[in-house]
């Protein structure tokens, strides 16, 4: 596998209230989206990093209660995100700690319809070595 790069990736979330959701990556998160089909969005967090929106009724999968997933972000800014999600008032799960296991903090909140999204912030360069 040596030599195999990937440039990217999407990471695609299925939704009841589309709308809701872009609203939330858009507004909230501050994403920019950057593919809009109807039934589906794309919004780029940063370089090759993305978050897929889709209709839960009309995409590959279907929208589910159960959220068995977690979206983590790096940023070496974990108190300026905490404090802008607070002010779009987003109810923070679990505001930044330390980990117990490696070298970093950690910050828990939830989008429109409960997937769990994390802030992560690596104390030591790279990942917490």
């Amino acid at each position: 596998m040596s030599g195999l790069m990937v440039d990217g990736s999407i990471t695609f979330f299925y939704y009841d209230d589309l709308a809701r959701a872009s609203d939330f990556y858009g507004e909230v998160m501050g994403f920019e989206k950057v593919i809009d089909v109807g039934f589906a969005q794309v919004f780029k967090a940063h370089g090759g990093v993305h978050v897929g929106l889709v209709d839960g009724s009309r995409g590959h999968l279907k929208a589910s209660r159960e959220k068995p997933v977690m979206l983590t972000f790096f940023s070496d800014d974990i108190d300026s995100w905490h404090d802008h999600l607070l002010e779009q008032g987003v109810e923070i799960e679990q505001p930044p700690k330390e980990a117990e296991y490696l070298e970093m903090r950690t910050m828990l909140f939830k989008d429109t319809e409960g997937y769990t999204l994390e802030i992560l912030q690596w104390l030591t360069k790279p990942y917490g070595s």
